[in-house]
C-alpha cells in the first residue's frame, strides 16, 4: 500500500512539473515568495471577442497550449487539458509540422486557430525552451544536439522524456530540485501566478496513473473527427482522447 501511495504520489509531481515547471502543492513553500515564478509571455491570446467563453464552474477543465522552442523556433505544440472535475489529464500533441497551424511562431495565432479547432477555450499559454531536456539526468541529447536539429523533436517524445524522468525519481527532494532546474527552462501568460499555480496543483493531487493519457492528432482531420475533437472537449467523453483516431 504504502509504495503504491509513493507511486500515486511520483505521478502528481510528474504532470504537475511537466505543467507548472515544479510549482506542486509539495514545493509550495520554495515559490510562496514570488507572485509570479515564472517568465512572462507579453499578449499571448487573442482578442476575446473571438474566443469561447470562459467557465466559472468550480473545478472545471482548464487546457494549456504548450510550445516548445529550439533554435529560436517552435518545433513542438501540445495542449494539456485537465479535465472536468480534475480526475483525468489527456496530453493531445499537434503533429510535426502540424497542418492545423499556420503560423506556429505567433502565439495569439495559434492559440485562435486550436480553439476554433477544439471548440475549447485555452486558459494558459506555456512556452518551453526545449534546451531543458539537455538537463535530465538520463537524457539522451546534447542541448547542441537540439539546436543543430530541432526538426526531429516530436511532441510525444519530448513530454514523454519529462515524465519517464520524474517516473525514475522517488526522492521529493531531488524532484524539487529538478523542477528549481528546468523552471528557467519556461514561460507562462501572466495569470500563471504563485496563487494560480497552487490552486491547480492542489486539485491534481488525486489524480491516478490511469487517469493520465496523451495521443497524437492525425496530420488531417476529417469533419467528423473535428466534430468529436469538439465533443471531447466540451464533454470528456470519450474519456482518452487516443480513442477518438482509431
Amino acid at each position: 500500500m504504502a509504495a503504491a501511495s509513493r507511486r500515486k504520489t511520483v505521478w502528481v509531481w510528474v504532470i504537475v512539473l511537466a505543467l507548472f515547471a515544479g510549482a506542486a502543492w509539495v514545493a509550495y513553500s520554495t515559490i510562496r515568495s514570488s507572485l509570479q515564478p515564472l517568465a512572462v509571455i507579453d499578449d499571448p491570446f487573442p482578442e476575446e471577442e473571438h474566443r469561447p467563453e470562459a467557465s466559472d464552474e468550480h473545478r472545471s477543465a482548464v487546457n494549456f497550449l504548450v510550445f516548445g522552442e529550439a533554435a529560436d523556433s517552435v518545433h513542438t505544440l501540445s495542449v494539456f487539458h485537465l479535465a472536468d472535475g480534475r480526475r483525468r489529464i489527456d496530453v493531445v500533441n499537434f503533429p510535426t509540422q502540424s497542418a492545423h497551424v499556420s503560423n506556429i511562431d505567433d502565439a495569439a495565432a495559434t492559440v485562435a486557430e486550436v480553439e476554433d479547432l477544439t471548440g475549447a477555450r485555452m486558459e494558459h499559454v506555456m512556452l518551453w525552451d526545449l534546451e531543458f531536456m539537455a538537463e535530465l539526468d538520463d537524457a539522451q541529447v546534447t542541448a547542441e544536439e537540439l539546436l543543430a536539429n530541432p526538426e526531429a523533436l516530436q511532441a510525444q517524445d519530448v513530454w514523454s522524456s519529462v515524465l519517464q524522468e520524474a517516473l525514475d525519481t522517488r526522492d521529493p527532494g531531488r524532484l524539487n530540485s529538478m523542477a528549481s532546474a528546468l523552471t528557467p527552462y519556461v514561460a507562462a501568460d501572466q495569470d500563471l501566478d504563485t496563487g494560480r499555480i497552487t490552486e491547480l496543483a492542489k486539485s491534481l493531487r488525486h489524480v491516478p496513473a490511469e487517469n493520465i493519457a496523451s495521443c497524437t492528432l492525425p496530420e488531417e482531420l476529417s469533419g467528423t473527427q473535428q466534430a468529436d475533437l469538439v465533443e471531447y472537449f466540451a464533454t470528456g467523453q470519450p474519456t482518452r482522447c487516443a480513442e477518438l483516431f482509431r
